[in-house]
């Protein structure tokens, strides 16, 4: 398939303060190795990234390893970012690009729109100075552009190099903003989709980087007739109507343009997790190379890996042998999708794992976890007391459910 690139506007070097424009791959390439990759009857991920440099993170195509497809429609998509010692150099420039990328799907009238959203954290990897960005692309056709009269947020509608326009904003004199991260700080990233009190489609984006969550652009789409739906989706069944993948996906890339970079030291450790109508949960079908982006890196090898509790995360490090592929999956890897169902409400579920605990408020009763198989102590507490606690073996490879009474 040909390349169609759209681009990220972003600061290219931080003292000088220059603007460049970042380009975002919206046709897939070909012609590439993979490995662990299924083949499924929905989009071809072969059709996508090959060997490094890619966008390299943590991905859901709604695509298993065993080529089984699948939906995700959510209001909310999360991650978390933790860098040890992560440096990267391109020709002497040290910035990097860490994306959160999404597709939003807008049903109103007799029309179906797609939207490529990115939520972006720029990085000085040498002096660890961050800041962010937003951008929103058109992508309901090729070259599809956005109208600045139908767009309302904090930052302005601009032409692009590809002959269209998207939206772009950055952040500024925001609590947070442009700060020096400690190494190992924890920055968390999450974009929502909702609809505003007006009727309009919205699109908000949030980080936390230690000050706690601070929402710095809430965009407006100003349509408000005959909305039939309105999410984040996730799916391998088709591609949006500019071919792009209906994926989400925490990467890093280079610092824009379309420019690489390498990872010259340190580790980077992703998260990934969505809004099930119930609780944020991690995705159980990932992949570790980035499709709608240009921006890649060298020299990093991505593996799945286990927090002590049971909870997954995608670990980046430097190193020559980086693969393309399948990180984890339901159906062929040590992960199992625990259910809890439960007509409690308000009810607090504790997993404990070798007396590493994740803790979760199911203000419904209900709740979906993805987790390392294994042993663990599950209990659920009301108004502070124990209601619940057995030891459980979360089998690998299937949904298990488990009631409280």
């Amino acid at each position: 398939m040909d390349d169609q690139k759209s681009e990220m506007l972003t600061l290219f070097g931080w003292v000088s303060a220059i603007i460049i424009i970042a380009v975002v791959m919206l046709y897939p390439y070909s012609n590439y190795q993979f490995t662990s990759l299924g083949i499924s009857d929905g989009v071809n991920l072969y059709a996508c990234k090959y060997m490094e440099p890619a966008p390299m993170g943590l991905v859901d195509y709604g695509v298993s390893s065993y080529g089984n497809v699948y939906n995700i429609s959510t209001h909310s998509i999360e991650s978390s970012i933790n860098l040890d010692n992560f440096v990267t150099n391109f020709s002497n420039n040290y910035n990097a690009s860490i994306q959160l990328n999404l597709n939003i799907m807008l049903d109103y009238g007799n029309k179906t729109q797609a939207y490529f959203v990115q939520n972006v954290i720029l990085m000085d990897t040498n002096t660890r100075q961050i800041n962010f960005i937003d951008n929103i692309w058109n992508d309901s056709s090729i070259n599809a552009s956005l109208n600045g009269n139908l767009i309302k947020g904090n930052g302005t509608v601009s032409p692009s190099n590809k002959n269209n326009t998207y939206y772009f904003y950055q952040a500024e004199n925001q609590t947070g903003d442009n700060i020096v991260l400690k190494n190992n700080q924890t920055v968390y990233l999450k974009t929502n989709s909702s609809i505003s009190k007006e009727g309009n489609p919205e699109i908000i984006f949030s980080y936390n980087d230690g000050y706690g969550w601070k929402e710095y652009d809430n965009v407006k789409l100003l349509i408000s007739k005959n909305i039939k739906n309105y999410s984040i989706m996730i799916s391998g069944f088709n591609y949006t109507p500019s071919y792009n993948f209906y994926d989400a996906g925490i990467v890093i890339g280079g610092p824009g343009d379309g420019y690489n970079t390498t990872l010259i030291k340190g580790s980077a450790a992703l998260t990934l997790s969505y809004w099930n109508g119930n609780n944020f949960q991690n995705v159980q079908d990932a992949y570790n190379f980035g499709c709608d982006t240009e921006e890649g890196i060298n020299n990093a090898v991505v593996n799945p890996n286990f927090y002590s509790n049971g909870l997954l995360y995608a670990n980046i490090s430097s190193g020559k042998n980086a693969y393309l592929g399948n990180l984890w999956s339901i159906n062929s890897s040590n992960v199992g999708v625990l259910y809890v169902n439960s007509s409690i409400k308000e009810m607090v579920i504790s997993f404990d794992k070798n007396g590493h605990t994740v803790n979760d408020s199911l203000e419904n009763g209900t709740g979906r976890f993805t987790l390392e198989s294994g042993i663990y102590l599950i209990k659920a507490y009301k108004n502070g007391s124990v209601i619940y606690s057995k030891n459980y073996t979360l089998p690998q490879e299937k949904v298990s459910v488990i009631s409280i009474k």
